[in-house]
């Protein structure tokens, strides 16, 4: 096992590399000992040039020359890296370690400058209240917004059981603020940034039930709660062109329910719901083949079904014959330890 490079458009396998393959300038292999096989947390492009990903198991991450095809780079981490997030702007990538393989909720945070140039990389700590300090999540805009000349210059990191967002300071690291949601008994479970509006989207959990308790809308530079969904439950996922968010409420015994708002200056404005007998996976964006933006194509964990949705009319079809799903396991595999979906689904 090991990587597999393939063109989008033909659907075409450019190149493999073998977890075998020796990482050149090293006497390493790319899934080290032979034997132990692959085990991967995630991967990120950046910009043309490099792919990044982490080896949880192995305490690092490896940086794949899209030009080369092969390993240039590896950069030793914390424990158990597993998520990688590009903040394109800034050139940074950061990554939570998880500590421990058996939660994700006691992860420690780095960070690696100049991610898209060609040199020696290295992951050090962001100097927040300690170097080793253990957070739960990390949340900052994704990569793959449209050109919209904006530039997100902060984050948000969460701790276990605090109900509230420390805001981070990207370029310097540091916490500028504490965000207090107790009042809503809120604990932050993801976070979603729109390009437009300055609006966070907040999902929330309940702290001792871990059930959901709805969402929250902040505003971005104010940091002041601006609306609640309480009936919306779910994560939420927003359209590259900022203009719909989509909530994922998967309920193990009932299917899934997929509720659509848009995007507005006031807020968030509901347009519809729908629900389906399947157990969604993963979902992406891609271009309306009409006027109107962004579809929504979603996979099913246990069935050969792609799901499209069109965003502006919520007219629903089914995308059969795709293959099968993944088998209904007891425990996860190597494939799904870190959290990984069971169908992953991507737009090129």
């Amino acid at each position: 096992y090991g990587a597999a490079i393939y063109e989008p458009g033909a659907c075409r396998l450019v190149h493999q590399i073998q977890g075998t393959d020796i990482i050149p300038g090293t006497q390493d292999t790319v899934c080290g000992l032979s034997g132990l096989g692959c085990s991967w947390g995630r991967a990120i492009n950046i910009g043309t040039r490099y792919i990044y990903v982490s080896q949880p198991y192995r305490d690092r991450v490896l940086i794949i020359s899209t030009l080369q095809m092969v390993v240039v780079d590896v950069i030793a981490t914390d424990r158990y890296p597993v998520e990688l997030h590009f903040v394109p702007h800034l050139d940074q990538v950061w990554i939570l370690n998880w500590r421990r393989s058996d939660t994700p909720y006691s992860k420690t945070l780095q960070v690696i400058r100049d991610a898209g140039q060609k040199k020696r990389h290295q992951a050090t700590h962001p100097q927040m209240k300690s170097d080793t300090e253990v957070i739960r999540d990390f949340f900052v805009p994704t990569a793959d917004f449209e050109p919209l000349n904006y530039a997100f210059n902060y984050g948000y990191v969460t701790h276990q059981n605090t109900m509230g967002l420390q805001k981070i300071d990207l370029n310097t690291f540091h916490y500028v603020r504490y965000i207090d949601l107790s009042s809503y008994a809120c604990l932050p479970y993801s976070v979603t940034f729109s390009a437009y509006y300055g609006i966070v989207v907040i999902a929330c959990i309940e702290p001792d039930t871990n059930t959901w308790r709805g969402q929250l809308i902040l505003d971005y530079l104010t940091d002041s709660v601006m609306g609640t969904k309480p009936a919306i439950h779910g994560v939420a996922r927003i359209s590259p062109n900022s203009r719909h968010i989509v909530t994922t409420f998967v309920d193990n015994n009932a299917g899934t329910t997929l509720t659509v708002q848009q995007i507005t200056s006031s807020g968030l404005q509901f347009s519809f719901d729908v629900k389906t007998t399947l157990n969604i996976s993963d979902v992406t964006f891609y271009e309306s083949q009409t006027t109107h933006g962004y579809d929504l194509f979603a996979s099913a964990s246990d069935k050969e079904d792609i799901l499209y949705l069109n965003l502006d009319s919520g007219k629903v079809e089914m995308i059969t014959g795709v293959g099968p799903g993944a088998p209904q396991l007891q425990q996860p595999t190597p494939i799904f330890k870190w959290g990984n979906s069971m169908r992953s689904i991507k737009s090129s």
